[in-house]
């Protein structure tokens, strides 16, 4: 039973899709043609539909009637093969008033469409409702396990995938939900040509946002990189500027180079390399857009991370090191985590009458004179804290030691690990809280202030790690883009390819 409730969703597209195929084969070989005018006829004009000599299908053809700008033909299915609906008159009306000819195919399952082998057909109202319904289902569901996630532990990659996931679908599902309610008519075809078109249509409208995002962040990067020196680490900024860059012109780009390639020819109509273009089009559009919500979703959680307090309840605060000055003393990076530890132990007496013991965390380096957490420590002392509510941890060289070690500490003195916090550099905390969560460690985070340009570092890192972690599932998204990208352009192909 737990299985079938993982797959419930699969279960669901499979009813729905069984439910619409029964509903269109019902309904579906009766059918109401319609063409809109340019203008509305002056008088009845006697208007009759016949179904042309050079027809292959054949259709029965009930009476016309015309309403303001529309002329409808109800049609019954007949023979298998493509329709070509032409209207006579008794009177004598111009050609700019008169109804073009109209196309129908009638497949061999006996369902009508209009224009196109997946084009507009009885029911079609009924299929793209369903699609909206569960795909509205399937981002709800995401949402509440986002809602979940980031309750138990923020601190978690899978917080940003489905924050990201869930701003990808957002613009598609939006969109088909006002041509439903606009009662636009659109085929079957339409309903992921659509999806693919309003994706292309945001990666378009993002451009000049994200041309903008990729210069400032290039230019923080370069600020970062001139006042603490040149590393791998400090030019990641740098890198995802490039990056930015190249997604956000990428769909321009590829649609320019195919326009003016002589390998792929894209303009014969039926040609399949019109069909394969529209494939890399739609590719390159959407998985664009994909990555730019995953970032987006990365500076959401980043930045709720940073803003977030902890619940009044702890034990402990954990003070991440980092480096110290020659003398011993605190840098101001350090100092601010210090003050900002202390500021919560502040708020939580005020607001429950509890104390803190403090886990000042940092070892020695090459270059220190005393280790990190030492350091803290006389700080602490040095501003009132009594030395009763220190305990220092002075073994660690890197963030993930920091955690471990320190909680090694509190259990060796008799405390629970439950209810630490850890405070550290706003842009830091994710990424803590993150390493504390590999550990099998629940910490809650609060931050301390810092300057901006460490901010895109910070993202980039997560951004990167949160692809690196999450990759499956990365990988199943963008499969599912291939997909759906490559069954628009056959769809396309068989309805104006194979059938022209």
């Amino acid at each position: 039973m737990e299985r079938l409730f993982r797959f419930k969703f699969v279960l669901l597209a499979i009813v729905l899709a069984v439910g619409c195929w029964i509903y269109v084969s019902i309904v579906g070989d009766e059918y109401v043609a319609k063409v809109d005018l340019n203008e509305p006829l002056p008088y009845e004009a006697g208007l009759t539909a016949s179904v042309t000599s050079d027809s292959v299908g054949f259709v029965d053809v009930g009476c016309v009637t015309v309403t303001g700008n529309t002329v409808c033909v109800p049609v019954k299915a007949v023979r298998p093969g493509r329709v070509y609906l032409e209207f006579n008159s008794d009177e004598d009306i111009p050609l700019s008033q008169r109804p073009g000819l109209v196309v129908l195919y009638v497949h061999k399952s006996g369902l009508i469409t209009q224009n196109d082998y997946f084009g507009i057909f009885n029911g079609a109202f009924a299929v793209r409702l369903c699609v909206f319904v569960y795909l509205v289902l399937v981002m709800l569901d995401l949402l509440y396990r986002y809602m979940v996630a980031v309750r138990e532990n923020m601190y978690q990659y899978r917080c940003i995938l489905l924050a990201g996931i869930l701003l990808f679908m957002a613009g598609p599902v939006v969109n088909m939900g006002l041509s439903l309610f606009l009662n636009y008519r659109v085929g079957l075809i339409d309903i992921p040509a659509n999806a693919l078109e309003i994706l292309g249509f945001i990666a378009l409208l993002t451009l000049p946002a994200a041309l903008a995002l990729s210069v400032l962040t290039m230019v923080s990067n370069i600020k970062l990189m001139i006042r603490e020196g040149r590393s791998l680490r400090n030019m990641l900024g740098f890198f995802l500027g490039v990056a930015l860059l190249v997604a956000a012109v990428l769909p321009s780009a590829v649609s320019r180079y195919l326009q003016n390639s002589s390998i792929i020819d894209v303009h014969k109509w039926s040609g399949p390399g019109r069909f394969i273009g529209m494939f890399i089009e739609n590719v390159c559009g959407s998985a664009s857009v994909y990555f730019v919500c995953i970032l987006v979703g990365t500076i959401v959680l980043g930045v709720k991370a940073a803003r977030h307090v902890p619940s009044f309840d702890k034990d402990y605060i954990l003070i991440l090191g980092c480096q110290i000055r020659k003398d011993g003393s605190l840098t101001k990076l350090l100092q601010s985590r210090a003050d900002r530890a202390v500021e919560f132990s502040r708020m939580q007496k005020e607001a429950t009458g509890k104390d803190i013991i403090f886990v000042p965390s940092g070892g020695k380096g090459s270059d220190e004179v005393i280790a990190e957490g030492e350091a803290i420590k006389n700080y602490l002392l040095s501003i009132g804290i009594p030395a009763s509510q220190i305990l220092a941890e002075t073994r660690s060289t890197t963030t993930r030691e920091n955690i471990l070690l320190s909680s090694e500490l509190i259990k060796s003195a008799g405390g629970d690990c439950s209810k630490v916090a850890l405070s550290t550099t706003n842009y830091h905390v994710f990424r803590a809280g993150m390493l504390a969560s590999t550990l099998g460690i629940k910490m809650e985070g609060i931050g301390s202030k810092t300057k901006r340009y460490f901010w895109v570092n910070a993202f980039i890192r997560e951004f990167v790690a949160t692809l690196v972690s999450e990759r499956k599932k990365h990988a199943a998204v963008l499969g599912t883009l291939v997909l759906i990208s490559a069954l628009v352009a056959v769809m396309n192909y068989i309805s104006t390819g194979v059938l022209s």
